[in-house]
């Protein structure tokens, strides 16, 4: 089908998506549509732009991928790894441009006879009908000169980037890659001294100031949730009600709802129904409700909290809860979130502060102990033991990931026994001490060649972000606004 290049109209030379970053599926080509340049623009590269439409539609598409998890596509994070993949692109279709690639007619050729439509426009002697092509293409938006200039563009930035990727097999060492296996899988034996938070909580002292100071500094984490109080009636089928005879009911029941708005009495006395109230109904529900409860369902929770339903107090859409129970509710009243009582928070803030308190009197215990070891790993310390040794490796790491990680496997070897230390946001502070090191295990034949080829995309991968650091260079990306 042609819809998907007919959005591309606008994009003389279109620009496939690099992968660089696996996290991101990112989006396709109907993103494109509508993309224009004008004075938004908030990216520069070259003679190219990213307009600020261009960048909100991307956004847009890929958020429309997350599903469930749409808080994701709001934060900052998200949007500058979206315009990071809008640079690569346009710093490729740069090179494209400056390289001067060409893409012969027969390799053109080659790729529009992809298209089932064109090839059903062959002639018998096995030429394609001009005219029809033509009228093909001017039926869903397009020039000739317009498609086959897309189709080129595509063609020039496949191969571009097949040539970069090299489809993540190539290993330009296999010295280098088996020193890199060797070592993953190096050992090293180590002991683990930690200073923690509990340990020193009966020692803090608060000031008379300390939780009034904190709750002042971060109001913005003792805010309430927000709620809303909702009146609803239901709608349901009696036993032995015909099916039928139900279904024009609801239906009935359905347009009174919309009908008349402005309340739910006219409804219920129509239906002889009780309307029903809950305060404080959060976006989650309330759990002193049972679950079947209609008011514990996504679907009607999710039509209540819209803007509208909130803001105009008037009867949402009547909503099938569960086969034959209709429900019509309205928002009565709402409690945006707001700051609570510092006399309601106090006993929270309290245990705040005290853990703070009690974790930086940790770390500076920590950093001294540290600072005595550093001189003679080997020393026994007052009240402190190492745990019991453990052999571990970049390959089998144990319970260590992040900074801990970091600072045991970068320690040089020859030095041993050594000791490291590291923060433990939270928790306090931890010292290692690296006894001895040891050669890994070989790894049996079919690991190993998984090993490799994960260097090899590694690898890769590298050498694709170099290539682009390069482009940048000669293209000269400028910011044109800081916030997007």
């Amino acid at each position: 089908m042609f819809d998907s290049v007919r959005q591309h109209q606008k994009i003389l030379q279109a620009v496939l998506l690099v992968l660089i970053f696996p996290s991101f599926v990112f989006f396709g080509i109907e993103s494109y549509k509508g993309f224009s340049s004008n004075n938004s623009d908030i990216v520069k590269i070259g003679d190219l732009s990213i307009s600020q439409l261009e960048l909100d539609n991307a956004v847009k598409s890929q958020s429309s991928r997350l599903g469930s998890n749409q808080n994701l596509a709001q934060t900052p994070a998200f949007k500058n790894a979206i315009l990071n993949q809008l640079i690569q692109q346009k710093l490729l279709a740069f090179d494209i441009k400056d390289l001067n690639l060409q893409v012969s007619p027969e390799m053109l050729a080659k790729e529009l006879l992809k298209f089932p439509e064109i090839v059903a426009l062959k002639k018998s002697d096995g030429s394609v009908d001009v005219d029809k092509y033509r009228q093909l293409l001017e039926n869903n938006g397009l020039t000739v000169s317009q498609f086959e200039t897309i189709k080129r563009g595509e063609i020039m930035n496949i191969s571009l980037q097949n040539a970069l990727s090299g489809n993540g097999q190539v290993i330009s060492s296999s010295k280098i890659s088996d020193q890199i296996i060797s070592a993953m899988s190096s050992e090293r034996e180590v002991q683990a001294m930690f200073f923690t938070s509990n340990d020193y909580l009966k020692g803090v002292q608060l000031q008379a100031n300390d939780l009034s100071d904190y709750y002042q500094a971060n109001s913005a984490q003792f805010q309430s949730i927000p709620t809303i109080d909702v009146e609803f009636i239901t709608l349901s089928k009696q036993i032995g009600e015909d099916e039928t005879s139900f279904a024009k009911k609801a239906d009935q029941f359905a347009n009174m709802v919309y009908e008349q708005a402005d309340g739910l009495k006219p409804t219920a006395d129509t239906y002889k129904l009780k309307i029903e109230t809950v305060t404080n109904v959060s976006s989650r529900g309330l759990i002193n409700l049972p679950k079947t409860h209609p008011l514990n369902q996504p679907k009607l929770l999710q039509a209540l909290f819209k803007e509208d339903a909130i803001k105009s107090g008037k009867n949402i859409e009547a909503i099938e809860v569960s086969p034959g129970v209709l429900v019509a509710a309205r928002v009565q009243q709402s409690h945006p979130a707001s700051t609570l009582p510092f006399e309601k928070v106090k006993a929270d803030i309290e245990k705040i502060v005290s853990l703070k308190k009690a974790e930086e009197a940790a770390i500076k215990a920590g950093m001294d102990v540290f600072a005595k070891l550093q001189k003679e790993p080997s020393q026994k310390v007052d009240s402190k033991d190492f745990s019991k040794p453990i052999w571990v490796s970049r390959n089998r790491p144990a319970d260590l990931s992040g900074e801990p990680f970091e600072r045991i496997f970068n320690a040089k070897e020859g030095s041993f026994p050594v000791v490291v230390s590291s923060n433990i946001p939270g928790s306090g502070f931890a010292i290692y001490k690296i006894n001895q090191v040891r050669p890994g295990e070989k790894s049996n034949p079919n690991i190993l060649l998984q090993q490799y080829q994960q260097i090899g995309v590694l690898t890769n991968q590298a050498e694709v972000s170099a290539y682009l650091d390069n482009i940048k260079d000669r293209a000269t990306v400028k910011y044109l606004k800081t916030n997007f």
